[in-house]
């Protein structure tokens, strides 16, 4: 290779500039289909968004269709087409992209005009300029063999990477020419090449280039079919078939110079034509032998810019993974996918607002324009029959005969020709329905329902069904009619009993215009919505949109049990285990075919009879204001393409942000927007989403076809968005699209501030503690002083009157003593109770101090103190008695151990003197600060009737140990059982003797000691 014989073509080719290698000289041709039937087109100009010059299209394993332009790289997800920008710093040398390519690992290979190549690799761009080793001029084409390498064909040569480095082609390996127009790889694996003059070939595992004798002109384009027919198009040979077994010499020039050629799955060829322009459909490429050159008669469909493409400067054609082809212009973007419905329109059909339709088995499909009868044929519609009155608005078939029904009269059509039939009465026709056998039932405004049973007219129901306003007739397989009327009312005849329904019954559709049996009920269809009824209730239903089931003039019940409605909005096919829940829900919901299945139009809003015919084939056909349309229901439309959903982009306030994991917002965050898409191409506005944020929602949130979600108030936390798409055909995404995020905590909304706040509240329940505290020492020491004054009262009165009368009768009674000899026993026992009777008086003298010094009586502790009176009891009531003391007992205030001093006497008093008791013991023992003693004895207890009474009748000696307990705080508990003995425990809590020792200590008091 000469570096001057290279520079020299690089000259000559940019010398033109890239139209060249749009649009070439114009040359006549015969007439040919403009359009591509049984297709739907779809078109994006720049009034959409759709970017001009588009040299290069590809779609990506997540299913994102790619956009080579003049203008730089953009992706389409059937919505919104969005420019991609590199990463900053990493900008294209060029944004004029020529080639596309998206390998198997995910990667899109990118060419340009100048030359150079760059690989889009996860959103990472890699760069590779124009050297000797890579093109340096106008990139073509790009593709991959099955060992992962990159051929890419170029104005500058061939070349090759390997996965480590790039290579051009020369010599070495057999490879002659300067340039590549295009390069393939078939389904065997090997590489073709059209090398400017010739074709050449590499087989797997090659080291060199074969030529395969095969001539090719400029700009030649390759294809292989599933045959394995291999097709090239060129500017000087046109298009055509090559055996990969012979050489072949190439023939005159054909049809057609594809600078792109692509097929669909019905294995039709789609070409964009430099020559004439456009793009052309060639139907059953295999059907050609090997050989044949392409002729303009085998093009089923020329597709050009007066045909509606937005330009006839077309390069790239694309067939995506659900079967759409797509055409890239200079001035927009095109979409071609097998449509599931098919059209006839007729002006004689779409200039009138009331036509007939019926499927008739003698004489095929029927319609009805103006006054004429025609059938539908392939070539249109061929004229039957004309009436002689006015417009013919229904037909229905019965056996050989077919009825015509005008608004002024009814015909009967028949291989006899036509004959009027005489109806009685003068109203106008309205609905019409087949009478069960080969006769007609007709309403006549004003006058009423009539039947035609062939012969003759009959009246129906007269009188008892309502003449005036019908819409819709349907007589029932058990002979009832069911008819209804304007403003949602239907009525049921049956055996000459006439059964109305309307708003109040819950039928609130408004005019009823179509009526069907559907399994063990009746659809009606109205103007506003369709209920079923069934078993003499009404069940109004319902869609997901709500409008999907407004405007319905026809039902069809199929043979498999799905149901077919013709509606304002389109075509509603609902499965029939749908229509089966419906009956239950009132749900439904299913297929609708509308404007982008290629549905024109919209179903007939005033016909009087269904406008859904089935025909001998299976096929249906519906009647819209535009004409005809056909579905074929056994043409499965079904696509079993899962869409891939992706997250675009997540959004705070005005800022966007680009969809990174674990991104952390600042504090105060609330608001989020999170944009997300998915790759079906097929039908994108029927996409339906659903999403759900970990952290924040409970379960997945219905999106509809919406493609932003919306998050107010959200609070600090990790949280993680997962979004998933369905198709068209209810196909959902296998997997989630994920984004995790996460919202960092204001100060106030850290654990450090709910510790300060548990800490202040803290502090102030413990001040109002302690304000409580005060309180109730303020509540005491009034008790107190009251109490204390009680007791100077009370110790006043036992000095002033009762000990001084027992001193004086002390001293009397000393007096009767001394009289008595000293030898006499009598002196001496008198003289014994005199001394008892002087320590009484003493102790009398000891209370009365301690009720004025509030001091204790008890010098000595509480152990001792229970011993002694324990051993002067046992003297006088003979029983085994012990004190016991266990731990360290807690100190006690000693006007608390006073109250238990007495307390425990009182106990012990009972236990010697009236439970006959053997053994008595008390147990003092300090726990937790808290002092208890445990009185028990093994005497006869205490009786039913005064443990249920709390006291002996006419005795205080319980009622004042409670008392005494609770003027404490202690806790007094007795147990007893007849026969068994009895325990006494009596409690003293730490806080009470802290409580009367404050208590003291508020009033200025002074104990005699704190002992136990």
């Amino acid at each position: 290779m000469s570096t001057g014989s290279v520079s020299a073509r690089g000259r000559r080719y940019w010398l033109f500039p890239l139209c060249a290698l749009l649009w070439l000289q114009a040359a006549a041709g015969i007439a040919a289909p403009t359009e591509a039937s049984g297709y739907h087109r779809s078109s994006w100009t720049q009034l959409d968004g759709a970017p001009p010059d588009i040299w290069a299209l590809a779609q990506d394993r997540a299913g994102t269709l790619w956009l080579g332009t003049g203008v730089g790289l953009y992706r389409f997800d059937g919505i919104q087409f969005e420019h991609f920008d590199p990463p900053q710093g990493q900008g294209f040398a060029s944004s004029n992209i020529t080639a596309l390519h998206a390998d198997a690992r995910g990667r899109l290979w990118i060419g340009f005009y100048p030359g150079g190549i760059s690989v889009l690799d996860e959103g990472r761009l890699r760069h590779y300029p124009p050297s000797p080793q890579l093109p340096t001029s106008l990139v073509m084409r790009i593709v991959e063999d099955r060992l992962g390498q990159v051929w890419v064909a170029s104005f500058s040569g061939l070349y090759r990477f390997d996965g480590d480095g790039w290579r051009r082609i020369g010599a070495e390996m057999g490879y002659p020419s300067e340039s590549a127009d295009d390069v393939m790889v078939d389904s065997q694996g090997n590489v073709w090449v059209a090398a400017g003059k010739t074709l050449l070939k590499l087989p797997p595992g090659g080291r060199r280039f074969e030529q395969t004798g095969i001539a090719t002109g400029l700009y030649a384009s390759l294809l292989e079919t599933p045959a394995g027919a291999l097709w090239v198009s060129d500017g000087t040979y046109g298009t055509r078939s090559l055996s990969q077994q012979a050489t072949e010499a190439a023939s005159a020039s054909g049809f057609g110079h594809f600078a792109s050629m692509r097929l669909d799955r019905n294995g039709a060829l789609w070409g964009t034509d430099r020559r004439q322009g456009g793009v052309v459909r060639v139907p059953a490429l295999d059907a050609f032998p090997p050989g044949h050159v392409l002729r303009e008669q085998d093009a089923a469909a020329i597709i050009r810019k007066r045909d509606g493409l937005a330009s006839d400067r077309t390069i790239p054609v694309l067939a995506d993974r659900e079967g759409n082809i797509w055409v890239g212009t200079n001035m927009g973007l095109h979409r071609f996918r097998t449509s599931s419905v098919q059209v006839l329109q007729d002006e004689r059909l779409s200039q009138n607002d009331v036509y007939g339709m019926a499927f008739s088995a003698a004489h095929g499909l029927l319609v009805s324009s103006e006054r004429r009868l025609y059938r539908v044929g392939d070539d249109g519609l061929a004229l039957l029959a004309e009436t002689p009155g006015r417009r013919i608005y229904a037909i229905h078939p019965a056996g050989a005969a077919t009825y015509l029904v005008a608004w002024d009269g009814v015909y009967r059509y028949s291989a006899g020709g036509l004959r009027r039939l005489e109806l009685p009465g003068a109203g106008t026709l309205g609905a019409v329905a087949g009478d069960g056998a080969s006769g007609l039932l007709v309403m006549r405004s004003d006058e009423g329902l009539f039947r035609y049973d062939g012969q003759e007219w009959s009246r129906v129901g007269e009188g008892v069904i309502p003449a005036h306003g019908a819409t819709a007739l349907l007589r029932d397989a058990d002979g009832s009619l069911w008819i209804g009327y304007n403003g949602s009312r239907l009525v049921h005849w049956r055996d000459g009993v006439l059964r109305s329904y309307g708003t109040r019954d819950g039928l609130d559709i408004g005019t009823v215009s179509a009526l069907a049996r559907v399994g063990d009920g009746v659809l009606a269809g109205g103007e506003s919505g369709a209920a079923l009824l069934r078993g003499g209730q009404v069940q109004p239903l319902r869609a997901a949109d709500r409008n999907r089931l407004n405007g319905i003039t026809g039902i069809h019940l199929a043979a498999d049990g799905d149901v077919w409605m013709n509606g304002i909005n389109g075509a509603l096919h609902i499965p029939g285990q749908v229509m089966a829940r419906a009956a239950r829900s009132g749900y439904v919901d299913g297929r609708l075919y509308d404007t982008a299945d290629g549905m024109l139009g919209i179903a007939q809003q005033s016909a009087l009879t269904s406008t859904i015919a089935a025909d001998g084939q299976g096929r249906l056909w519906f009647a819209t204001n535009q004409g005809l349309a056909m579905i074929d229901p056994g043409t499965s439309s079904h696509n079993p393409v899962v869409p891939t959903v992706r997250i675009q982009g997540l959004a705070v306030g005005a800022v966007e942000h680009a969809p990174a994991d674990g991104r952390q917002f600042a504090p105060g965050t609330r608001d989020i927007r999170i944009r997300y898409a998915a790759s079906s191409l097929a039908f994108p506005e029927r996409l339906r989403f659903r999403y759900r944020l970990e952290g924040f929602d409970d379960a997945w949130q219905d999106a509809g076809n919406r493609r932003v979600a919306y998050y107010t108030n959200l609070g600090p936390g990790d949280y993680r968005f997962q979004v998933q798409a369905a198709n068209e055909s209810g196909v959902w995404s296998a997997e989630s699209a994920t984004l995790a995020f996460s919202v960092a905590p204001r100060f106030t909304q850290t654990g450090w501030f709910l510790a300060l706040c548990a800490v202040g509240a803290g502090a102030l329940a413990y001040a109002a503690y302690l304000l409580r505290l005060r309180r109730i020492s303020q509540h005491m020491r009034m008790r107190f002083d009251e109490r204390h004054r009680e007791r100077e009262r009370i110790a006043r009165e036992l000095h002033d009157t009762l000990l001084q009368s027992f001193q004086g009768l002390l001293l009397r009674f000393q007096a009767v003593a001394n009289r008595l000899p000293e030898a006499d026993p009598v002196r001496t026992a008198l003289e014994q109770a005199l001394d008892r009777g002087e320590e009484a008086i003493d102790e009398g003298r000891e209370r009365v101090l301690s009720l004025r010094l509030a001091e204790a009586s008890v010098r000595q502790a509480l152990p001792e103190a229970f011993a002694r009176i324990g051993g002067e009891l046992a003297q006088l009531y003979p029983a085994a008695f012990d004190v016991v003391v266990e731990g360290r007992l807690p100190p006690l205030d000693a006007l608390v151990r006073d109250e238990v001093y007495w307390i425990g006497r009182e106990t012990l008093a009972n236990a010697f003197r009236h439970a006959d008791a053997r053994r008595i013991e008390v147990v003092i023992s300090g726990s937790g600060g808290n002092l208890v003693l445990r009185f028990r004895d093994d005497g006869c207890g205490i009786g039913n009737d005064v443990q249920r009474q709390g006291a002996r009748a006419g005795h205080w000696g319980l009622s004042g140990m409670r008392e005494r307990a609770a003027g404490i705080g202690a806790e007094l508990r007795i147990w007893s059982e007849p026969g068994n003995g009895t325990e006494v425990e009596l409690m003293v809590p730490r806080g009470a003797s802290a409580r009367m020792r404050r208590s003291r200590r508020a009033f200025g008091g002074r104990t005699a000691g704190d002992r136990p």
